[in-house]
């Protein structure tokens, strides 16, 4: 049990069943099931839940995050990393690099999916160049300076 006397979210086999074991001898003694849980302050729902995992025989924890259906797989990662080496001085956006990949037919994965690939991958957008300082120039010797005229010229 946590500090508060709360069941935590996160409770082991064993004591699992030392609970459902308490829940099923206060009901043999003729309590509820929702005033058993309410003693022991454990939601009715859970409690459900661990009958049905324990009827089951799955009523350890599998371990968080499950099998990822929609992962990237290896072929697509370096198709990914391909186009980045063809594509990427081009593009230069994780963005324009997924839409590439489907124009092409090669890969079609989202935006996101290619920044996280490229990411991992250690490969990086190189920023466009700055542009150079512009020198200053006098004006041409034909230009009178009057005052209220404006000269434009291009060359």
């Amino acid at each position: 049990m946590g500090l508060s006397g709360r069941v935590p979210r996160r409770v082991d086999a064993a004591t699992k069943a030392g609970l459902l074991d308490l829940i099923e001898q206060a009901v043999d003694g003729g309590w509820t099931l929702r005033r058993a849980c309410r003693v022991l302050e454990l939601g009715e729902v859970r409690a459900h839940r661990w009958f049905a995992r324990r009827a089951r025989g799955r009523l350890v924890d599998t371990p968080p995050g499950g099998s990822p259906m929609h992962s990237v797989l290896p072929e697509e990662a370096e198709e990914i990393l391909a186009l980045f080496e063809e594509w990427g001085e081009v593009d230069r956006s994780h963005r324009k690099l997924a839409h590439r990949g489907s124009y092409l037919g090669r890969v079609w994965v989202s935006p996101s999916t290619v920044r996280r690939v490229l990411h991992a991958a250690d490969k990086h957008f190189r920023p466009l160049p700055r542009p150079g300082r512009s020198k200053w120039r006098p004006f041409p010797d034909w230009v009178e300076y009057t005052p209220n005229s404006i000269w434009i010229y291009d060359t």
